[in-house]
């Protein structure tokens, strides 16, 4: 029975004509149609082909090199014993298919999303609560007085004050700076006439009326006031 592997290389050929030689109904059955599988809960047809084993005889034959060793000889009948193993045994895994035919691709896993942190500004520090005393100190603010227009400048003020001056009669004695009035004016002038005084007659206005009114009811005309 023909095998359904399509050798690239001498050693596949090889590998091919033997197990087409020694091959059985369930050896041929696995190469040709594959072997149905589950994995992460899918159904998946696994099918093995000979790029496929001679990576499986590679690792194989590592593990039979010393330590330290790149190379190794191995038997024939090892070889193809490894053949016969890879392609019968269900756990060894090849290429796997969907159940439409079509190659499987494995689905890169969803990277975990960096939480996004969002900037919130720190809140303002609260004003310190006032105290009584502080709020007594706290004078309030005066509003700015504004120009009343009724009120008189000082320019108008100044105009007023000059035709006041201009129209008041300038009555000031020169030597004492005081403002006369217009009899002692007309007195310093000549024009008021002084009345006439008696050498003899006394000026009773130097004293006190009612004492002179007591001595004269006791002394009588005897009394001279000199």
């Amino acid at each position: 029975m023909r095998l359904n592997l399509e050798p690239k290389t001498r050693e596949q050929e090889l590998i091919k004509a033997y197990l087409e030689e020694n091959e059985s109904e369930m050896l041929a059955e696995k190469i040709n149609n594959g072997v149905r599988i589950q994995n992460d809960g899918k159904t998946f047809i696994n099918r093995k082909t000979l790029e496929g084993f001679m990576k499986y005889a590679c690792d194989e034959a590592r593990k039979l090199a010393e330590k330290g060793e790149n190379s190794v000889c191995v038997e024939d009948k090892i070889v193809y014993g490894w053949a016969v193993h890879y392609f019968t045994e269900d756990s060894i895994e090849g290429t796997l298919f969907n159940e439409d035919g079509t190659k499987y691709k494995i689905q890169p896993k969803a990277s975990a999303k960096v939480p996004t942190v969002k900037y919130t500004p720190p809140k303002p520090a609260p004003k310190p609560q006032m105290s009584m005393f502080d709020l007594l100190d706290e004078k309030p603010e005066e509003p700015a007085e504004e120009p009343d227009e009724d009120e008189p400048t000082e320019e108008d003020l100044r105009e007023v004050t000059g035709q006041v001056i201009e129209e008041q009669p300038q009555n000031v004695d020169i030597e004492t700076g005081e403002i006369l009035s217009e009899e002692e004016m007309r007195e310093f002038d000549g024009d008021i006439e002084e009345p006439d005084i008696d050498e003899n007659e006394i000026d009773s206005s130097a004293f006190d009326v009612e004492a002179l009114a007591i001595l004269d009811e006791i002394f009588g005309n005897d009394l001279e006031v000199r």
